[in-house]
């Protein structure tokens, strides 16, 4: 007779239950009423959310959301809390979303596709900025 001992069943089949999504938030105007945990190599989790507040509302978090990365937006940001927070964030992996001027760039707009490629050393632009 072949048969699985009853623990391994069960994990077999709560790991079925399980899914992983990764959500992307609306930008929302701060992020309070919530606690993490964790760390290191585990990753940061979200502990506790307060029902009723910007974190539950606006950012959809729920307890046990594993945060996988943040964007903090620069528009009307004080100087001293962006150098604080690119302080805090430079050991870190980064990635940014830049606007660059390039001048006297050759910049090519093919009809009826919404990009703009500029020729130079290695930039592309997904949207044409107005």
């Amino acid at each position: 007779m072949d048969s699985e001992p009853a623990n391994e069943q069960t994990s077999v089949k709560e790991a079925s239950k399980r899914v992983e999504i990764v959500v992307e938030t609306e930008a929302g105007a701060g992020a309070s009423g919530y606690s993490v945990t964790g760390g290191g190599e585990r990753g940061i989790f979200v502990k506790d959310v307060l029902k009723d507040s910007p974190a539950a509302k606006h950012l959809s978090l729920q307890q046990g959301d594993q945060l996988l990365s943040a964007k903090v937006y620069f528009d009307n940001v004080r100087y001293e809390d962006a150098l604080k927070i690119l302080q805090c964030a430079e050991p870190y992996r980064v990635s940014f979303q830049l606007k660059r001027t390039i001048p006297g760039a050759d910049v090519s707009v093919r009809p009826k596709v919404p990009s703009v490629e500029v020729k130079g050393p290695k930039v592309k632009m997904a949207k044409m900025v107005k």
